[in-house]
């Protein structure tokens, strides 16, 4: 094998484990506690004891698509936060989130859940009333 087939494997292997760094942030994320979380939630979320928080970006694609999706159940429910992490980035840090789009489920004040990657409104209904 030349040395440019060295390279391109090397490559690969480094994409791949440039895509699982946030995946496996987020599985070290569960059951923390957030700080900072209650300064952006109103008074009717801050009595949820179970919320769904959604970190998007204005530059950020798949948000592009969900944002409207999210935007839709957050008008119906008291449960659902949007948090745009060019605008409250210490938070994004206390939860751990280094991609957007990611979803994260918040149990009496602690990390449950951190996801990464764009889901469908079923798949975002099924997380809301799990």
């Amino acid at each position: 094998m030349d040395w440019q087939a060295y390279l391109i494997a090397g490559l690969i292997v480094a994409f791949a484990a440039w895509q699982l760094v946030p995946l496996l942030g987020a599985r070290r994320a569960r059951g923390r506690a957030v700080p900072g979380l209650a300064a952006v939630l109103d008074e009717r979320q801050r009595t949820q004891s179970r919320l769904l928080v959604y970190f998007h970006s204005p530059r950020c694609g798949m948000c592009a698509v969900m944002t409207p999706v999210v935007s839709r159940l957050a008008a119906g429910r008291d449960d659902v936060v949007q948090i745009d992490v060019t605008e409250a980035p210490a938070i994004a840090r206390a939860f751990g989130v280094m991609a957007t789009p990611s979803l994260a489920i918040v149990e009496n004040g602690l990390i449950a859940r951190l996801m990464v990657g764009a889901r469908n409104e079923a798949q975002l209904r099924a997380l809301l009333d799990a």
